[in-house]
């Protein structure tokens, strides 16, 4: 009969590793908020030159796609389609930091062109984007059937699966091996729990990368290509791929060392499966979110920290549910005290390290609210309470276990399905776009459904007239004029008058920015088409009118 004194040791212990780990916790915290600086982790375009709706004058010979990250782009989805339906692009090419995407044009059609591109981002995920330009009149915009862009479905559901039982294997070979390390009886069931486990890893490793090269280049798996699943081997979830396979056959061994040996095992032995079971750890931020965000060193050892803590805890609830499945195992009273006294200090880190990760992406109330990422952020938060009480109802049952066997097989399950629902959402949540991404995504959409920018050219200078909403209402006007060798032009002194076409014009004041920058604010009472008329003078006399016709709808 177990006195009361030895019931309360392991709750001692406990309330010690917490209040220890809490103490490091808020230490890990502060350093990831000091640190924590500019995180985007996902790629998306940020300036288009032509600007999308833009309406030109004479044809362009290069199209110009800036984005915040670098990128990788895919070359049959990434080109020009012409009025006409063919595509106009003659190749495809970048700046030296990779951030800049030049596709090269030739075609001298009036209309609309549709420009297409998808680029894979530094963390592996594929961005893709349309916008329009014409030259001239604006007609009919073409079908991109042209451009090969888009994410089967099919293959976004097996990449989404994939990745589930990838977690799922991850927590049965920690937690198993934990147990094992601890001294559950029989040694070959919780070793075969851990080796079913690594070999689930190992094929989701092997799988993982003919779904991901599908996913980048937009293909259904039947489509692959060698050339997508090359470039998918030489980027960072090849790698990891590679060392997962190599970390699962580096660890095969030590566990039949601790399976035949006489003895519990030594804590060499234990600290190098330890080893082996953080470095497999490590190979998912390897290939994810982290090694797209700043400060790089931060963003992976705390998603390192938070994916092996909570699959060690995940993986230590489904072997105590296996092993209190079985009628001919036992959990020896020590194993048992040490998993509990080392749970506190598990949901510590979990906890620390998921809002350290969290912050690095999520900067305001908006990013958490009104972004997909920050709504499964707050679902994994909900989630993670449930687990708490779930995991008092395990703990007590587990104190108890010879009295209360079947309590322990329904707390543990219980708790159970909550961490596999957190597995899920965090399945989506690494394919889903950083909250900072995509509120960048979302002001850059506006900005270019919002503004509409007319190209001029003249004997003394080119200028650019930017409308803002470019909708009836007030709408601010700037004028950005460059001189014939692509330099600020310096008015002195300027005239503009705007008008509906065919209308009687009005005088536009306007004041100067900055050299070559000119703004100003007028009200457009109905849509149609409005004229734009401007005079440009420099200090040595040279002068120029242009005239900008301008669609407001």
């Amino acid at each position: 009969m177990r006195s009361r004194s030895n019931d309360r040791r392991p709750a001692a212990t406990a309330t010690r590793f917490a209040w220890s780990s809490l103490a490091a916790a808020l230490v890990g915290a502060l350093f990831g908020a000091l640190w924590a600086s500019g995180a985007w982790a996902h790629a998306t375009a940020t300036k288009t030159t032509p600007a999308s709706g833009a309406l030109l004058d004479a044809p362009v010979s290069e199209v110009v796609v800036e984005f915040n990250e670098p990128v990788t782009p895919v070359d049959a989805a990434t080109g020009v389609v012409a009025p006409d339906g063919d595509r106009a692009d003659t190749g495809v090419s970048q700046n030296a930091e990779a951030t800049t995407l030049t596709i090269a044009v030739d075609a001298d059609q009036e209309g609309t062109y549709l420009v297409g591109y998808r680029v894979v981002s530094h963390d592996g995920h594929p961005v893709s984007g349309t916008f329009t330009y014409s030259v001239g009149v604006e007609s009919e915009a073409p079908s991109a059937e042209a451009l090969t862009a888009g994410t089967d479905p099919f293959v976004q559901a097996l990449l989404y699966g994939n990745r589930w039982f990838g977690y799922a294997g991850l927590a049965l070979a920690l937690g198993a091996g934990i147990f094992l390390a601890l001294g559950a009886r029989p040694r070959e069931a919780t070793a075969k729990m851990a080796a079913t486990g690594l070999a689930v890893v190992a094929m989701t490793a092997v799988l993982g990368l003919p779904l991901q090269a599908a996913y980048e280049t937009g293909t259904s798996v039947s489509g692959l290509d060698a050339v997508g699943l090359q470039s998918v081997m030489e980027s960072n979830v090849g790698l990891a791929g590679l060392l997962r396979l190599l970390l699962v056959l580096l660890a095969l061994p030590l566990m039949r060392t601790v399976v035949t040996g006489d003895e519990d095992p030594k804590p060499p032995l234990i600290a190098a499966l330890a080893g082996v079971g953080i470095a497999l750890a490590a190979t998912w931020p390897l290939a994810g979110h982290p090694m797209a965000t700043e400060p790089v060193l931060v963003a992976f050892v705390a998603d390192l920290v938070h994916l092996a803590a909570s699959m060690a805890w995940a993986g230590g609830v489904l072997a105590i549910l296996i092993l209190a499945l079985r009628k001919d195992t036992d959990i020896p009273d020590k194993a048992a005290e040490t998993w509990i006294a080392l749970v506190p200090w598990l949901v510590a880190n979990v906890l620390v390290a998921g809002v350290a990760s969290a912050l690095l992406h999520i900067d305001s109330i908006a990013a958490l609210t009104d972004t997909a990422y920050g709504r499964l952020v707050i679902l994994k938060a909900a989630l993670f309470l449930a687990i708490l009480g779930a995991g008092l109802f395990t703990r007590r049952a587990l104190l108890r276990r010879t009295e209360a066997k079947r309590r322990l097989r329904v707390a543990a399950g219980v708790e159970l399905v909550f961490l596999a629902a957190v597995m899920a959402a965090v399945t989506v949540l690494v394919q889903a776009v950083p909250a900072k991404t995509a509120l960048l995504e979302t002001e850059t959409s506006e900005a270019q459904s919002t503004e509409t920018a007319t190209l001029v050219t003249t004997d003394v200078y080119s200028a650019q007239l930017v409308l803002e909403p470019g909708r009836p209402g007030p709408n601010s006007v700037r004028i950005l004029a460059t001189d014939l060798e692509g330099a600020p032009f310096p008015a002195v002194e300027w005239t503009a008058s705007y008008g509906p076409e065919g209308g009687e014009a009005e005088e536009m004041p306007l004041i100067e920015l900055r050299t070559g920058i000119l703004a100003g604010e007028v009200s457009l009472p109905d849509e149609g088409r409005w004229i734009f008329t401007f005079t440009l003078t420099d200090a040595e006399g040279n002068s120029a009118t242009a005239e900008a016709a301008v669609d407001v709808s």
